[in-house]
């Protein structure tokens, strides 16, 4: 068998569960209820198997990956792997103690999804809670220097 090339990245979609309903998003949010997602001792075992592949980063994203209550211990695990942890969000639930909680656990990078500040694109108001979780990203990074700070 020739070489096969490792993958680099796992983009590990998390719930389908969000907080927005916009309209360009392609998330089927009825697809998967959130007593059917998958488990966080099936989520454990992918990034380890993940990593033994060879996956140097991870991508968490959703649907709306905050929800889900087990996302420092899944970012926990994937640091323990030493691998890149990257957090793709709309940023609408992330409050101030909960980026800490996460940043602790070994997050790297937070992705701010901001397709639109047009309020008629979503069915929700949510630019102002999205320009304020950038200002908690933004503040957390310019007062941990030298940190891994997102």
């Amino acid at each position: 068998m020739k070489n096969v090339p490792r993958p680099y990245t796992l983009v590990a979609e998390l719930t389908h569960r969000c907080p927005l309903s916009c309209l360009h998003c392609s998330n089927p949010r009825a697809l998967v209820p959130k007593w059917r997602e998958i488990s966080t001792d099936d989520w454990l075992r992918v990034l380890d198997e993940a990593e033994a592949l060879g996956v140097v980063q991870v991508h968490f994203s959703g649907g709306e990956p905050l929800l889900r209550l087990d996302l420092e211990a899944l970012v926990a695990r994937a640091r323990a792997l030493s691998l890149y942890v990257n957090l793709v969000t709309s940023g609408i639930p992330l409050e101030r103690a909960r980026l800490e909680k996460l940043v602790r656990a070994g997050l790297d990078h937070v992705q701010l999804s901001l397709q639109s500040a047009h309020h008629a694109r979503t069915s929700t108001p949510s630019f102002p809670k999205r320009r304020r979780s950038t200002r908690r990203v933004s503040e957390r990074r310019s007062t941990a220097p030298g940190s891994r700070a997102p």
